[in-house]
């Protein structure tokens, strides 16, 4: 039988919000957040300027969400934005040095939490959870397009008619105008 505490979603949640909640009480003395951390540290793995489409793919942010977010962390130094000269529809992100200096700053304290989180188990069996973990989400494509299409709905329940039987209305004398008296 299916359990909520016993699921993949449920569990992988737990642990992704229990290290985030950790994290965020380290490094909101510097003012960040978890998605600003996120934002820093897919810009500096990326070593590039990115469009704000591509930083919302690598840090699972809604795309509204992020356009806000980076605006906010270019006001306070941590990122610069331009719009190119080949697309002024787009907006491409990139570290300033302030960024680069707090992701560097911080990039130990995040690897230490997945050292801690892994402890008990071996390196390859930690590089196995990871190749897992990154199947698993492109495996949710399938989901995705299921639901784009309908087809998701073939697996949901029909609800059930009403069983419980109502006590018959008592019959009241009607007066010559159909009321009840």
């Amino acid at each position: 039988m299916y359990r909520l505490s016993n699921s993949l979603p449920y569990l992988l949640a737990r642990v992704g919000i229990r290290m985030g909640d950790l994290f965020v009480q380290v490094v909101r003395k510097e003012g960040l957040t978890l998605p600003m951390y996120r934002v820093l540290a897919a810009l500096a793995e990326q070593a590039r300027p990115l469009r704000l489409v591509e930083l919302s793919t690598l840090t699972s942010a809604d795309l509204s969400t992020l356009s806000r977010l980076v605006a906010d962390m270019h006001k306070t130094g941590l990122v610069s934005r331009e719009r190119p000269a080949n697309d002024q529809r787009s907006l491409q992100v990139e570290l300033t040095d302030a960024g680069r200096e707090l992701y560097d700053r911080f990039m130990p304290v995040a690897a230490y939490y997945e050292e801690v989180a892994t402890g008990t188990l071996a390196k390859k069996e930690a590089a196995a959870l990871k190749a897992v973990l990154g199947a698993l989400y492109e495996n949710l494509d399938r989901i995705e397009a299921e639901i784009e299409s309908g087809e998701i709905e073939k697996l949901i329940k029909p609800k059930q008619a009403q069983t419980k039987e109502r006590p018959p209305e008592k019959s009241r004398p009607r007066t010559a105008r159909g009321t009840s008296t």
